[in-house]
């Protein structure tokens, strides 16, 4: 069920969303516990309604509903929990890969990109699976060690530091690749105005993510002002 979860989104539709590889992942434990097909059956038929969740927080569902099923909680009980997971799963996943971590890693690669080349994007492939390898199977693993008091991780601890450092380095990324995109700014005698201006732009960066602002358009606005200044106001 762990590997399949990596393909949760295979199945997605407008109609029922992640709700198809939320019942493909979960097809061996419908063997193991009904060995008639008609139980089979009820079984993939309740875990087909509608369901939706960043998809690298599925697993957390995933894991609780296992542990509910093992324990013959009643189907309607069971769908009520699925859908009030619906809403955390989602906002979280999106603020902490979407909004924090996956940008906060491109911006390494960006930044390593030149200065190393290719291999930039390499660190970043690397980076990410390794993230997304573990945190899939921690999902797996604490959705089912904490069934019904799944929600209590998902406003504390692990998810919430991973958020916060993920904000924090990605606003330093930023700096960084400001400093490097630069293009070796000259820093002569009688030009100060360079260093306050990598050291403003790592502020903005700084203050941009800890508002949460939208990290693409933080890069994109702060090079583009970055390479203005560069170009036409103080050209090198």
């Amino acid at each position: 069920m762990y590997l399949r979860s990596f393909l949760v989104q295979n199945g997605w539709n407008y109609e029922r969303m992640t709700a198809l590889g939320f019942a493909w992942i979960l097809k061996p434990l419908a063997k193991r516990l009904f060995g008639s097909a008609e139980g089979q059956k009820s079984f993939l038929k309740r875990h087909l309604l509608g369901f939706n969740a960043n998809p690298y927080m599925v697993d957390y569902a995933v894991g609780a509903v296992i542990k509910l099923e093992e324990d013959g909680t009643p189907e309607e009980q069971i769908v009520r929990f699925k859908n009030s997971l619906r809403g955390p799963l989602g906002a979280i996943g999106d603020r902490l890969i979407w909004q924090n971590l996956k940008p906060a890693l491109l911006i390494l690669s960006l930044a390593l990109c030149i200065t190393i080349g290719a291999w930039g994007g390499v660190v970043f492939w690397m980076l990410f699976n390794f993230f997304q390898v573990y945190h899939r199977a921690r999902g797996i693993v604490k959705g089912y060690n904490l069934g019904w008091q799944l929600s209590s991780e998902l406003t504390k601890g692990y998810l919430q530091r991973m958020t916060e450092w993920s904000n924090r380095l990605g606003a330093v990324f930023l700096g960084i690749l400001l400093v490097l995109k630069s293009g070796q700014i000259k820093i002569k005698t009688g030009q100060p105005e360079n260093i306050l201006i990598l050291a403003g732009f790592s502020l903005i960066s700084v203050f941009a993510f800890r508002r949460n602002f939208n990290p693409n358009f933080t890069i994109l606005i702060s090079l583009v002002l970055f390479l203005l200044l560069k170009t036409i106001i103080l050209p090198v």
